[in-house]
């Protein structure tokens, strides 16, 4: 089964005070870095959801063999943004890698997720570093059709990781960035100061 990865990118970056997308990282923008990463992973079809200040990330996107899609009601949450990925799916049978913009992505934790889907009959494979369960995470396609019911006022992702619980694969990773959430500028600059520990 092939992956489909949606990478969600169409938030106001409100508390961060600037477009999370363009702040440095790794040598390049933090945009391109996950565009990069999701390029050398095991996804056939990468769709990028924009919405707020758009074009920023239109321009940095013609480099990369990904599709753009506007959500025009990206000021009505994640959920909006999740929605209009699914349905710009080719192929809705796809497992679905579910990325956001303000969590920095990595190869191996993609190839890890999809190595042990392969091989299981689980429906959500999620990566665990010392117990705690972080990003991306992979669904299978069959939960195409529950994935496109979800909305803010049922906690989105929440309430499918509810319904599913005894379907979901935990993945131990040696990486601790799945846990990076790039909310504010104090996280920011913590996760740089962690990213030039371990470049060291």
């Amino acid at each position: 089964m092939g992956v489909t990865a949606i990478l969600l990118a169409a938030g106001q970056s409100s508390r961060m005070g600037k477009l999370k997308g363009l702040l440095p990282w790794k040598r390049v923008t933090l945009f391109e870095h996950q565009l990069m990463t999701l390029e050398k992973s095991p996804v056939e079809e990468i769709i990028v959801v924009v919405g707020y200040q758009a074009e920023h990330f239109m321009k940095l996107a013609k480099n990369f063999p990904v599709r753009m899609e506007f959500n025009k009601k990206y000021s009505l949450g994640k959920c909006s943004s999740i929605l209009s990925g699914l349905q710009a799916m080719k192929n809705p049978k796809n497992n679905i890698l579910i990325a956001a913009l303000d969590q920095p992505l990595d190869t191996d934790t993609i190839y890890s997720l999809s190595e042990t889907f392969a091989g299981s009959d689980h429906l959500i494979a999620v990566p665990v570093f010392l117990g705690k369960r972080g990003h991306p995470i992979l669904f299978s396609g069959s939960l195409y059709n529950d994935l496109l019911t979800i909305n803010e006022e049922t906690m989105g992702l929440r309430r499918i990781f509810q319904k599913y619980k005894d379907t979901v694969i935990e993945v131990s990773v040696n990486n601790p960035a799945i846990l990076l959430n790039l909310n504010t500028p104090d996280d920011y600059q913590m996760a740089l100061k962690q990213q030039m520990k371990e470049d060291h």
